[in-house]
């Protein structure tokens, strides 16, 4: 007596090819952090797309399971684990947030915060955000702190550089506007509870606006490098979010919005590429141990954030935990903030700071130094 294969259902069989085009999507994601965008701009898009890949892929191992379809589940668990670099800087499930105040004075506490020009988006400068947003970085007190989109007048209750020094004891700075006109400034600013023994900027030419500084931070005797990045925005206006609001509401897709924003994505995603490579070279020029932080405005699937941390520990891979959103607004709504180190340093913690102020949340972590002097250089 002859026995036949069970036939899947029709169900399953639909199933099983949207499983199939979701896996795929997500392979294509995989491959973004080592596809430079100007190379294939659709593996760029995939990698923006992986976190939402990723969820619907692990939902699909769910459904298989419970439809009692075991290697396809096991199957499309085996494949998510093919990148598995991917997703763990996407996604971590233990960490450590440590506490409030370092449980080491010899700790360094670092941070870093787009601070949105202490305004919340699409609003005016008012007292009460900028006196909010001075108060979380007061809780966390931190050693070193880079600030994007930093903002100061010359004199009065604006003048942000004199509330910094006194209210977080952080008395060296360095700060290099991007826009100023003698009475007020803004752009990227490194504070510090140490002293700066040498300090200056990458310039990335054409894309005013962002950029990167750094200082030399003398801890004791210690001498290492911070850079304070800011890598290039999308540069959604008003129109682009309410667009994407009217997306997620699902209200009918505009073809002109929606080309519009491809395009701006496209354009984005290809200058920083071009940043990334100024970046990578001078940090392997650097002869200090070093912590690069900032605002990289991409995820972690991505070419840019792949290229920069590749060879440095990562505070959030190594310590953070979930998705480790850094982004308060509609769209990039996953992690596009960082803080990673050279091997020279132990990452004690990673922390993410939930205060909506910013269009961005304050991430800060706990460092150990375990180097003495000046090194060769970096790979």
């Amino acid at each position: 007596m002859t026995s036949k294969k069970a036939k899947l259902p029709l169900f399953d069989k639909i199933m099983l090819f949207l499983a199939v085009l979701a896996a795929i999507g997500l392979g294509v994601g995989m491959l973004a952090g080592q596809t430079d965008p100007r190379d294939d701009i659709w593996i760029a898009f995939a990698g923006l797309g992986y976190p939402f890949l990723l969820v619907g892929n692990l939902l699909f191992v769910l459904f298989w399971f419970l439809r009692r379809r075991f290697i396809f589940g096991v199957v499309t668990l085996a494949f998510i684990a093919l990148g598995w670099n991917t997703l763990t800087a996407t996604y971590q499930f233990f960490g450590d947030e440590g506490s409030t105040t370092k449980d080491n004075e010899q700790y360094v506490r670092m941070m870093t915060y787009n601070v949105h020009q202490f305004k919340k988006y699409g609003e005016n400068n008012d007292i009460s955000t900028r006196d909010q947003i001075i108060k979380v970085i007061e809780d966390q007190s931190p050693d070193v702190i880079c600030f994007q989109e930093f903002f100061t007048r010359r004199k009065g209750e604006y003048d942000l550089i004199d509330s910094v020094k006194k209210r977080l004891k952080l008395k060296h700075y360095y700060f290099v506007p991007s826009v100023d006109n003698n009475y007020e400034a803004a752009g990227l600013a490194i504070f510090s509870r140490y002293p700066i023994k040498d300090k200056g900027k990458v310039s990335f030419g054409e894309f005013a606006g962002n950029g990167s500084i750094y200082a030399d931070i003398d801890v004791k005797g210690q001498v290492f490098r911070i850079y304070n990045v800011h890598l290039q925005s999308i540069s959604f206006q008003k129109e682009d979010y309410d667009y994407i609001d009217k997306v997620a509401k699902k209200m009918g897709p505009e073809y002109k919005s929606s080309r519009r924003i491809a395009s701006m994505l496209k354009a984005a995603f290809e200058r920083r590429s071009a940043q990334v490579n100024m970046m990578r070279s001078e940090m392997q020029h650097c002869k200090l141990p070093f912590v690069i932080a900032g605002d990289f405005n991409d995820t972690p699937a991505s070419y840019c954030v792949t290229q920069i941390t590749s060879s440095l520990k990562n505070t959030f891979k190594e310590k953070g935990s979930g998705f480790g959103k850094t982004y308060n607004g509609a769209f990039p709504n996953f992690q596009i903030d960082y803080i990673a180190a050279t091997k020279d340093f132990d990452v004690i913690n990673h922390h993410i700071s939930k205060d909506k102020l910013s269009d961005h949340f304050p991430v800060r972590s706990d460092l150990r130094l375990n180097f003495s002097g000046e090194k060769d250089g970096k790979d």
